[in-house]
């Protein structure tokens, strides 16, 4: 019975009631109902394709986020779910930009290689003292051969140098940019009668073995990779005289 009052409690029209307070109240309560399927579906954001920028912005995300992948492991162990996981990304977006994890790995090597090692010695001073010149430029080869992060790339090249000949050959080529610049300052040099005259690509060379890539493949070997800058300086700056001394320098 009280089922049945609290049934009759209800709001509603009535069962006498007249057909046309019938389609009233059906009325209201459709068009409440329809009212709100509007406002919900105004407040989804609307999605589309990014914009070129947003593009461009996504995949120099998933390139630094696979550098620091790549670097802190090997190319074998990181995977695609991986990359895409730890990016944020779907699979789908991750094959939008990159045909494959090799294409990926390329676009790291090529990257961290401009970024690490092809501006290595910068626009060189031709004027002034070599040995100011050459100390300036020891200072920042070594600096940036002891970089964690320039050591893990050559770890990596290195390691995959066997899959990815041509990568190992673009770490190669800024190798010699580095060397074609330190060139031109020793050209620049004899010109002025600073050194006698020699081959100036290679003194360059030898300059690069004999003042950081020994020194510092020694450091990388032994583990102790952090110098301080007035370490790095003064070792550097013994061996450019000493070097200097040998070409027969005129200062």
């Amino acid at each position: 019975m009280q089922g049945i009052e609290r049934l009759k409690s209800r709001p509603g029209p009535q069962a006498g009631s007249a057909p046309e307070t019938r389609k009233e109240y059906l009325g209201e309560k459709t068009s409440m109902n329809v009212t709100k399927t509007k406002a919900s579906r105004s407040a989804r954001p609307r999605s589309g394709r990014p914009t070129k920028e947003q593009a461009g912005q996504i995949t120099g995300h998933i390139v630094e986020v696979a550098t620091k992948l790549f670097l802190e492991s090997s190319f074998e162990s990181i995977s695609v779910d991986l990359i895409a996981a730890t990016a944020r990304i779907s699979k789908q977006t991750f094959y939008a930009r990159f045909a494959s994890k090799e294409e990926l790995y390329a676009a790291v090597i090529r990257r961290s290689v401009d970024n690490l090692l092809m501006p290595a010695a910068g626009e060189p001073d031709h004027a002034g003292p070599i040995e100011a010149t050459l100390v300036r430029i020891g200072v920042e080869l070594s600096r940036r051969a002891i970089a964690p992060a320039a050591v893990a790339l050559n770890r990596l090249v290195t390691s995959e140098s066997h899959q990815f000949p041509q990568l190992a050959l673009t770490v190669h080529e800024s190798a010699i940019h580095t060397r074609g610049l330190i060139a031109d300052i020793f050209s620049n040099a004899m010109r002025e009668k600073q050194i006698r005259s020699a081959d100036a690509h290679f003194l360059a060379e030898q300059f690069l073995y004999a003042v950081i890539d020994g020194h510092t493949r020694s450091l990388i070997l032994s583990g102790k990779t952090a110098r301080s800058e007035k370490d790095l300086r003064e070792r550097v700056t013994a061996a450019v005289r000493l070097f200097l001394d040998g070409c027969g320098a005129t200062s």
